[in-house]
């Protein structure tokens, strides 16, 4: 089974029949969703920044860019409809889309709208955001949302901003070693190592291609094992995804059984599919 353990609901995966359409044609079997620029069919072709600095975490500068495209266009504040949206999507995706809620500081009563919404949609991961909008691994708000997946044994999908939020998130998870953690990106993952930290519920997404390295993927299993990586595209940041995507797994020096692990056993067995 192949998972796409990362994309948005933009692009080619904005509408349930393209949804449909392309991962069928990249024999892919799901996709986890979470939202995306609402309403837009865009794609983005990003430079192969991980390929000038295969040794670096290149996302360290499109996390700057991010930051402040975001703060000017504002779309923080879709998000919430953006959940509804992946909803929508994943009703009528036949099973095909798996649905991860994004939760932000700007919902209000972020405890209540989980509990409500996980009883309506059955949600099965929380994502947050530090680049899309600014707080820190030290706040209120990360606390509670972090405390609410652990204690409904949901994974919390996290994209970092800094080494400084890394350092911070890696001394929480040693005090909640039971939080499903998935870190974007491979983000942080040198510090990770150098703080030689590791628990059974600590995994690394890897998308996308065009600003992860496989010196970094390479890394990651070395010292985690492929048991703890987690395939995803980020679609719809980077042409021909889907394909590259997958290519680059197949191509790694490992076992067909840890490739098969990558691509989709990993996130089956986490979210106990």
């Amino acid at each position: 089974m192949i998972i796409d353990g990362h994309s948005h609901a933009c692009g080619k995966f904005l509408t349930s029949d393209s949804i449909i359409k392309n991962i069928d044609k990249s024999g892919v079997d799901k996709v986890i969703l979470v939202p995306g620029e609402l309403n837009s069919n865009s794609e983005y072709s990003l430079p192969n920044l991980a390929e000038l600095f295969p040794r670096h975490n290149v996302v360290k500068i499109t996390n700057y860019l991010t930051k402040f495209v975001i703060k000017l266009n504002g779309k923080i504040k879709d998000i919430p409809v953006g959940n509804e949206y992946v909803y929508d999507l994943k009703q009528k995706s036949h099973g095909r889309v798996i649905q991860f809620i994004w939760i932000t500081t700007q919902i209000i009563n972020p405890i209540e709208y989980l509990d409500n919404k996980f009883a309506e949609w059955e949600f099965n991961g929380v994502k947050l955001h530090l680049c899309w909008e600014t707080f820190s691994i030290d706040s209120i708000f990360f606390k509670e949302v972090a405390l609410w997946s652990e204690n409904n044994n949901l994974p919390l999908f996290i994209h970092l901003s800094s080494d400084k939020e890394v350092k911070k998130i890696i001394e929480y998870k040693k005090k909640h070693p039971n939080l499903k953690l998935i870190v974007a990106h491979l983000f942080g993952l040198e510090l990770f190592i150098n703080a030689k930290y590791k628990d059974n519920n600590l995994y690394f997404d890897i998308s996308p291609v065009q600003l992860v390295s496989t010196k970094r993927v390479i890394d990651a299993i070395n010292f985690y094992g492929a048991d703890k990586i987690i395939f995803g595209t980020d679609t719809p940041y980077g042409k021909d995804y889907l394909r590259k995507n997958i290519e680059r797994v197949n191509q790694l020096d490992i076992s067909e059984s840890e490739k098969e692990n990558i691509l989709g056993e990993n996130i089956k067995l986490l979210l106990n599919l």
